[in-house]
This record gives structure tokens, C-alpha cells and sequence, in this order.
């Protein structure tokens, strides 16, 4: 072999190995994807006992309490029937899931519950529904009963609804509806194990990619008395209404109710999410008896073979396992059977290492689809309080069970499970009765670092989906956060981890005592919250000279690296033009402090400025439009991306530089009067006074030598006309200027001009700009002009904007806002003398509870921890099939000749006549019992119109009308009003015709 040869060979080695390190990467790769844990991190449930949350359930198992009652049967007068019973199963917040009442009532109550349950899992898990839409996550729930299409056959309420609100499928396929989820959706029944199984499905899923997050449960609910007879002809249920698992006196049963839920993420994910991992799904496995004793008698063998399974997949050893919470019905054939299976794989296991075995079924009896999942709850919830609950109803082993030689211990009181070092392991087991088999391996979550609360104040927001809803809302948080909670980590997971729904209010505070006494004067003032239904249009408004003071920007410089980063920026650039440090000159204190100097001043109100538009803009607020009063507009623009940072700042500090010897001109004073009432009080003397600025329509600010102020004015205040001398010694936007402006024209030469990225409203043209209008002219015009600040914000209240958010370290423009367009359109963000920080949140609050989108995590720069709060709370009313349908408004319309009866209206009337029929119509179809509540402006979906009943309004206006309308109507019209224009032009044609 020659030396190319060798060369050759060497290179196809080399080729070779890479070949296969990628390979063996690639196999590393896809066995840790199969073997990827999984992590719980959050959980919604429903149990008997009032366990309406996973904490209220932990305080029923740690009580050790047995929820087994009775209840009347409807179909036999006098009859009881014995179980774990949920209340008020036939309640449901329909309008919160646009769910309408004919449908709701349709609707089967395990869906119902289902809906409720996987919500509140979501919130637990710090999971944004808005989020999810589009997203790959699956649904997997186990259902099994069917009572309630047994009583609707039964009854005669068969309808449309019937189908689709009954059949297993399409519980989790309306979940996934409902939020917009693309990943898998499918109802699991293999009878008991049901839910178990789910969450084996859905870690599947997770691990292949197939789901990115994952809801897995089950509910059950039992509503109808034949099933129960089936089942007792089993010989399976208890006569004494007692779930005694593993007991000598064990004699079946008990059924119960409930629904559970738990959201699954690929462990790795949750971690890198920053989620509040509850325990860790090592593993999973399922399997069928086969060929057993009979159809519904368990297999030990593939009980076996299943627990090996789950261990192998989990990769743990049976002496991991420190306790198993067992299927555990407490039947005679049941227990021994699955004990003798775990003695078989614990065989090796030392018989002194204690693996407890756990059985919720002594407490909240036998859930069937639900079982597993309640077991599953209850093993993480063992896991985060470091304690295993007893078991019920338990004295003397049952003598066909021998725990001899064994690990096994069934525990009489709860037992102690501490943290160690090695990481607690705990299995969970549900056998079907067709004999499906589910087992899950659960470990501890990983240990997390606790983060240190900040200090400060911070802002909570509330939000609901109705005004009653928000009363109670506010009420338990008010309780909530009077608790030894970190408000901290409050306000985080209420912010930043949980959906925002149109009815809020918010509240700022230090502390979590503090929070609760805001929340509760929300709550004993009565005050009305606000509905935020779109967000409103936003205008950022940048005062002018004189809002200043000695002090500004200092905490948010200290608190806020974003503010103080931009103003560090600032500082930088108007130093290159200025002989001062605007931070120098922030941080003077008062006896050295040059802020009242125009040359400081303009240029440190700049800087300011700028700071507060980008810490906003760090917590998603941003303008939609802007206004500069006078040196404001300076900021306006740049803010607006018609100037660079670094042109805004060469101009500020010319600007302020060379009106800085307008020093000791004269005066200006803010007078009461409308502009035209003070041009006739100028006009009625000779007079150089002038107009500088027009600030609302009973508010001016005059400008000019002070002795002939004194003349303007003194008519004018023995009139009882309120005049204000502002503190300064200059006479700005005054013929005084003009040879300053002039000379401010030709230093700034040619000015680096662009187009607005957002509508700028011009206070020297009084109304829109493009931008490119800015030149050195138009900054002499600044100067010189009167600031025609009325005429802006009446301008961009002509073109949509709504809300004015006045960016000043003290309100001076917000009261004259709120004089053009009302209070309620004016929001101030910081106020002279007052903590800043605090300050703003009150701004940011105002802006949130009008419905602008904030972005909560902004507020965060440390990594916060997802906590468990207050569940939503539901604002039910009652749906079942004997539901009589409401009262409803008769429409006061007459169908007959009603079209030609509305050709012969005017136009505001025809169309108040239409609309009224088409709110009549749609609130006949979702049986609502008057037409006002049907809004105006809301879609039919968000009305719980769904495609049937799209139908039958057309039917319904089709009839009145006599028109032919389109089966479509409803889709390509979907709210009230676009079917008004929409029959209104169908009218005008036919007139038309007609003549």
C-alpha cells in the first residue's frame, strides 16, 4: 500500500468514526426522548367532601376524613342512594365557556366538570389559555358512564345537542375547541383505569413530541341509579357503604364522583419555562389480563409484568419505591390478588425498608374513570408535604394476604416521608375492570432555589369574566394575600401566568397586608370595575418646561435598570453638546441644583422623558400616538422614531442653551378663559401680551413684559377670573423669542428627519405630521409659536386615540386633557414629592383596568415563582333536563307588512328598528330572556351561538322579514350590528325594486 492509499484509507476512517460518533449521538438522542421525564405542574380537581382544590383534598386525606353519604334519588320517592357524592353537579358557568343555555343544558355534567376542572389546572400551572391556541397540546381524559344520555332518552330531551353533548369524544374534543389546541384529543375507556391510562397517553406523547404540554384525567359521575344496580349485580359494591381496602371485614365497594386533572410537560421544558414542577412522572406502563379467571377477574401474572414494565421505563428498582398508592377497591378477590403481584416484584426488596401502601379509595370511595387520577393527586401531594395519610377503615389484615417477608406496610396513621438523600419514589396502580392495567412511577420534583423577594412596591392585577365574579375574585385574594404569602411571587403568577378577562381592577402595594386592605376598599367603596373589551388607543403626552423638580428620576434610576439605563444613554449623548452630566445635575442636592435653569432643565426633562417611554415600553406599553407640549415635542418625536436619540438630544440642549438668555424677558400666566374670550380681552388694550399656548377650551396661558400682564389681567381678575402666575421670569412662545428662534434655526442647521413610526400630533400646527415636517424651521416655530395643545388632543380624538398618558415627572397637561375629553381619558405616570415607583404602577393599573395589554413580566428582572392562588371563581347556574326555559321579552315588532313598514322610516329610526329584531331573534335562539342581553358589538360565538342555532336565527329573521337571507348570514355577519347593515342594505334594495 503506497502512501495515497494510506492517505485514502485514513480519510475513509475519519469519514467512518464520524459517521458513527453521529450515530451513537443520535441513539443517545432518542433514548433519552423515550425515558424523558415528565413533570406534573399543575392540577385541578373535584372531589367528594368539598375537596374543590388539591389543597382542600390533602386537608381531607390528612383528617383522615371518609366522605361516603347518601343522597334522595329523584326517581324514587323516599329512596336513598349510598356513595361519595359531589354537590350541585347540575351548576355550570356556561357564559364563562360561551356555552348557551340550550346547549349547556345538553351538555353531560362529567363534561361540564371537565371543562371547570382542566381550567383551573391550567391557572394552577401558570399556563395562559391565549397562549395555547394553535399550540401542540393534547388532551387525554378517561370517561366511561354515559348516565346522563340514559336520562335524557329517558326523559324525552333528546335534541341536536344530545350527540355531541353526551358522547365521550366529545369531552376532551370541546376542551380543545374551546382554547384552539392542535395537539392530540381523545376520551380513554378502559373502565376503572381509565385516567391512569390518560396519563400514561399523554407522557407517551410528550416524549415522541407528538404534545408539547399535555392535560391528562378523568371524571365520573353517577347519575343514574340503573348503573349502580349493574354493578352491585356484581356482587362488587359494600352493603355498608365502606371501602375497606386490605381489612378482614372488606366486602366491595363504594362508588364515587370526582373529576382530576394534571398538566404534563416534558420535564427539561418546565425547567427551562421557569414552571413550579409538583413531581416527576419517571415512567409508565399498561397492559391487559389476557386470558384471566373470567372477563372481570384480575391477573396477577400481568399485574407483574406491568409493574416490571413501569420500573424498567422509569428506570427505578423496586427498593426505590417507597410507596405505592394501590388500586385498593377493597372486593375479596381484588386485594389479595394485587398484593400477592407486588409481593412477587418487591420480593427482593429488604422486608425491613417500609413501602407504604396507600388506598384513597377508604376515603373518597371507588371514582371508576376518575380513580387513577385521584390517586395520582393524592401520591404528589404525599410527595410536596412530606406525608403519607392513612388508610381508613382498616384493623385486621385480611387472612388471605401475607405481608410476611415483604417491604409492605399498610399504614393506620400517616407516615412521615421526609426528603433524603436519595429522591423519594412513589408508584401509582388503577386496574380496569375489562381488564386494562396502568401503573406510573412519580418521584419528587427537583429541588429549586429559592429566590430572595425584592422590595418595593408592586402592582396585582385582577380580572374576570363578569362584575360578580370580580366581587369574589377580589375576596379571596383579599384573604389570600392578608396570609404569610411573598406578594412578590403573588403578583407574579397573577400577572404574568394568568389569563386576563374583561372585567378588572388592579391594586398596588409593598406588602401583602397592604394589598388585601386596597382589594378590600375596592370592595366596601363599592367602586365600579372597568370592562375592557378592545384596548384602547394610547397617546403619550410629554409635558413641558416646568414640570421639573428637585429629586425627579432618582428612585426609578435606582430601582429600574431600564430607566437608568436610558438615561445613562441620554447622558452620554448630551454631554457631547453640553458642559454638564444630566445625572450630575439629577443627583444635586437642593442647595446646588440648577434644574430651574432652562439650559438644565429642558435637557433633564428630555432625559427623563426618554427613560419613562423605555420602561414602559419594557412592561409592553407603547404609544400609539404622541403630543409634545413646547420641549415635549422634542421627546414626542423621538419617540415617535421621527428623530434619532442622538439628533433629539442635540437639538434639546441647543434649545435649551439659547432660550436659557430669554431668562428675565417677562412672565407668563395661566388664565381661566377660553382662547377666543382672551383674544378679546387682548384686543380691548394695546398690549405686546400674547397668547403662548391654548391648552383647553377654558384654559390659556398668556406671555409677555410683567407690567403689561398686570394691565391684561387686572379687568380680568376683578371679574373673578381665576389667573395663575407660573414661576419662571421668561416670556416663551412670545415675539421676544423671535430672535432666538431665528438664531436656534441656523445653529441646528440641517436636521436627520424621518417618517413616524406612530401618528405624532403637532403643537405648532395643531394638528397631524408626517415627520419630515421637523426642520431646523419648525424648531424656531417651536419656540415661537403658542403651543396649540387643545387643538392636538382634539385632533387625535377625532382620529380614534382614547386614552392620553401624560410622560412628565408631574401631571401640568393631564387636568387639561381631561378638560377636552373627559377624566377618564387622562392618566398622569409620575407626581412631585411622591415615590415614583409607586406612582407609576397606579398608572400602569389605570391603563390595565381600561384594557391595554401589559406586560406583567417586565416587572420581573429576577425569575419569580409560579405559587398556587385563588381558583376562578365560577358563576354557575343551574342546567338540567327538567330546566324550564326563561321568560323571555316578546318582541314588539309586528311581522306583518314589517318590511314595508321600515321603508318608510328615516334612516336612524329604520335602523333602531332593525337591530331591536335582531337582538329579539338571537336572544329567542339563546333562549335569554330579554333582547338587551344580547350586546350589540359581541360575535354570536362569544354569545354561545354555535352553528345550529346560526341557523335558526336565520330561520327566525327570514321569517320576519320574508327576505331570503343566506344560510351563512350568521358567519359572514357575526355580530348584531353587521346583520342590521347587512338587512338595512337588503331593505334599500328592495325598495328599490319595489319602485
Amino acid at each position: 500500500m503506497n502512501t495515497a492509499d494510506e492517505d485514502r484509507y485514513r480519510a475513509s476512517l475519519g469519514k467512518a468514526a464520524s459517521a458513527l460518533r453521529r450515530l451513537e449521538a443520535e441513539v443517545e438522542r432518542l433514548r433519552r426522548q423515550q425515558t424523558e421525564p415528565v413533570a406534573v405542574i399543575g392540577m385541578g380537581c373535584r372531589f367528594p367532601g368539598g375537596a374543590d382544590d388539591p389543597e382542600s383534598f390533602w386537608t381531607l386525606l390528612s383528617d383522615g376524613v371518609d366522605v361516603v353519604s347518601q343522597r334522595s334519588l329523584h326517581a324514587t320517592e323516599g329512596a336513598t342512594a349510598t356513595g361519595a357524592f359531589l354537590s350541585a353537579v347540575d351548576g355550570f358557568d356556561g357564559a364563562f365557556f360561551g356555552i348557551s343555555p340550550p346547549e349547556a343544558t345538553a351538555l353531560d355534567p362529567q363534561h361540564r366538570l371537565l371543562l371547570e376542572v382542566a381550567w383551573e389546572a391550567l391557572e394552577d400551572a401558570g399556563v395562559v389559555t391565549e397562549r395555547l391556541a394553535g399550540s401542540r397540546t393534547g388532551v387525554f381524559v378517561g370517561m366511561s358512564n354515559n348516565d346522563y344520555l340514559l336520562l335524557s332518552a329517558r326523559s324525552g330531551a333528546m335534541s341536536g345537542y344530545s350527540g355531541t353533548g353526551t358522547a365521550h369524544s366529545f369531552g376532551p374534543g370541546r376542551l380543545s375547541y374551546l382554547l384552539g389546541l392542535r395537539g392530540p384529543s381523545l376520551a380513554v375507556d378502559t373502565a376503572c383505569s381509565s385516567s391512569l391510562v390518560a396519563v400514561h397517553l399523554a407522557i407517551r406523547s410528550l416524549r415522541t413530541g407528538e404534545s408539547s404540554l399535555a392535560l391528562a384525567g378523568g371524571v365520573n359521575l353517577v347519575l343514574d341509579e340503573s348503573v349502580t344496580e349493574m354493578v352491585a349485580d356484581l356482587q362488587a359494591l359494600s352493603p355498608d357503604g365502606r371501602c375497606r381496602t386490605f381489612d378482614a371485614r372488606a366486602n366491595g365497594f363504594v362508588r364515587g364522583e370526582g373529576c382530576g386533572m394534571v398538566v404534563l410537560k416534558r420535564l427539561s421544558d418546565a425547567l427551562a419555562d421557569g414552571d413550579r414542577v409538583m413531581a416527576v412522572l419517571q415512567g409508565s406502563a399498561m397492559n391487559s389480563d389476557g386470558r384471566s379467571a373470567a372477563l372481570t377477574a384480575p391477573n396477577p401474572l400481568a399485574q407483574q409484568e406491568m409493574l416490571r414494565q413501569a420500573f424498567a421505563d422509569a428506570r427505578v428498582r423496586p427498593a426505590d419505591i417507597g410507596y405505592v398508592e394501590t388500586h385498593g377497591t377493597g372486593t375479596a378477590l381484588g386485594d389479595p390478588l394485587e398484593i400477592e403481584a407486588l409481593a412477587e416484584v418487591f420480593r427482593d426488596v429488604d422486608s425491613g425498608s417500609g413501602c407504604v401502601l396507600g388506598a384513597v379509595k377508604t376515603n373518597i370511595g371507588h371514582l371508576e374513570a376518575a380513580a387513577g387520577i385521584a390517586g395520582l393527586i393524592k401520591a404528589v401531594l404525599a410527595l410536596r408535604h412530606e406525608r403519607i395519610p392513612r388508610n381508613l377503615h382498616f384493623t385486621t389484615l385480611n387472612p388471605r394476604i401475607s405481608l410476611a417477608g415483604t417491604p409492605f406496610v399498610i399504614p393506620k396513621m400517616p407516615v412521615a416521608w421526609p426528603r433524603g438523600e436519595q429522591p423519594r419514589i412513589a408508584g401509582v396502580s388503577s386496574f380496569g375492570m375489562s381488564g386494562t392495567n396502568a401503573h406510573v412511577v412519580v418521584a419528587e420534583a427537583p429541588t429549586v432555589e429559592q429566590v430572595s423577594p425584592p422590595t418595593g412596591p408592586i402592582l396585582l392585577p385582577l380580572s374576570a369574566r363578569s362584575v360578580a365574579a370580580l366581587a369574589e375574585l377580589a375576596t379571596v385574594y383579599a384573604n389570600h394575600c392578608a396570609q404569610e404569602h411573598d406578594p412578590q411571587d403573588i403578583a407574579y403568577t397573577a400577572g404574568v401566568r394568568r389569563d386576563h378577562h374583561d372585567w378588572r381592577t388592579a391594586v398596588v402595594g409593598e406588602s401583602g397586608p397592604e394589598l388585601a386592605e386596597k382589594l378590600r376598599t375596592f370592595l366596601r367603596d363599592g367602586a365600579i370595575p372597568t370592562r375592557a373589551q378592545t384596548p384602547p388607543a394610547l397617546t403619550y403626552v410629554f409635558s413641558g418646561q416646568g414640570a421639573q423638580w428637585i429629586g425627579m428620576g432618582r428612585e426609578l434610576r435606582a430601582s429600574e435598570p431600564v430607566f437608568a439605563a436610558a438615561l445613562a444613554e441620554c447622558d452620554d449623548l448630551i454631554a457631547q453638546h453640553a458642559s454638564f452630566s444630566v445625572l450630575a445635575e439629577l443627583a444635586a442636592q437642593d442647595d446646588k441644583s440648577r434644574l430651574h435653569r432652562t439650559e438644565v432643565a429642558q435637557p433633564a426633562l428630555f432625559a427623563c422623558q426618554i427613560a419613562l417611554a423605555a420602561l414602559l415600553s419594557s412592561w409592553g406599553i407603547r404609544p400609539g400616538a404622541v403630543i409634545g407640549h413646547s420641549v415635549g415635542e422634542i421627546a414626542a418625536a423621538q419617540v415617535a422614531g421621527a428623530l434619532s436619540l442622538a439628533e433629539a438630544t442635540r437639538i434639546v440642549v441647543s434649545r435649551g442653551r439659547i432660550m436659557a438668555r430669554a431668562d428675565g424677558s417677562g412672565a407668563m400666566v395661566a388664565v381661566a378663559l377660553s382662547h377666543d374670550e382672551i383674544a378679546d380681552a387682548l384686543a380691548a388694550v394695546h398690549t405686546s401680551v400674547v397668547v403662548a399656548a391654548i391648552n383647553d377650551g377654558g384654559s390659556v396661558v398668556l406671555s409677555g413684559p410683567v407690567d403689561e400682564l398686570h394691565i391684561v389681567l387686572g379687568p380680568l381678575e376683578r371679574r373673578g377670573v381665576r389667573c395663575r402666575w407660573l414661576p419662571v421670569d421668561y416670556a416663551f412662545h412670545s415675539p421676544f423669542m423671535a430672535p432666538l428662534a431665528v438664531e436656534l434655526a441656523a445653529e441646528l442647521g440641517r436636521v436627520e428627519t424621518g417618517r413616524t413610526t406612530c401618528p405624532l400630533y403637532s403643537t405648532v400646527r395643531g394638528g397631524r405630521i408626517a415627520g419630515t415636517e421637523l426642520t431646523s424651521d419648525y424648531w424656531a416655530d417651536n419656540v415661537r409659536q403658542p403651543v396649540r395643545f387643545a387643538d392636538a388632543v382634539k385632533a387625535a380624538a377625532t382620529d380614534g386615540q382614547q386614552v392620553f398618558l401624560e410622560l412628565a415627572p408631574h401631571p401640568v397637561l393631564s387636568g387639561h386633557v381631561a378638560n377636552c375629553l373627559g377624566s377618564a381619558a387622562a392618566i398622569p405616570t409620575l407626581r412631585r414629592q411622591r415615590p415614583e415607583l409607586r406612582s407609576l404602577l397606579n398608572s400602569v393599573a389605570q391603563l390595565y383596568t381600561a384594557g391595554y395589554p401589559v406586560d406583567f413580566a417586565g416587572f420581573f428582572s429576577d425569575s419569580r415563582r409560579v405559587v398556587a392562588l385563588p381558583r376562578y371563581p365560577w358563576q354557575r347556574e343551574r342546567y338540567w333536563l327538567d330546566t324550564p326555559e326563561p321568560a323571555r321579552e316578546q318582541a314588539a315588532v309586528e311581522t306583518a307588512h314589517w318590511v314595508e313598514e321600515l321603508i318608510g322610516l328615516p334612516e336612524n329610526e329604520q335602523e333602531a328598528e332593525i337591530e331591536s329584531a335582531v337582538r329579539a331573534d338571537a336572544a329567542v335562539v339563546l333562549q335569554l330572556s330579554s333582547p338587551s342581553d344580547v350586546p350589540v358589538d359581541a360575535t354570536f360565538m362569544e354569545l354561545g351561538m354555535d352553528s345550529l342555532m346560526t341557523v335558526q336565527l336565520r330561520h327566525e329573521l327570514a321569517a320576519r322579514t320574508g327576505l331570503a337571507l343566506p344560510a351563512t348570514l350568521a358567519f359572514e355577519h357575526p355580530t348584531p350590528r353587521a346583520i342590521t347593515q347587512y338587512l338595512r342594505k337588503m331593505l334599500a334594495e328592495h325598495a328599490e325594486d319595489g319602485s
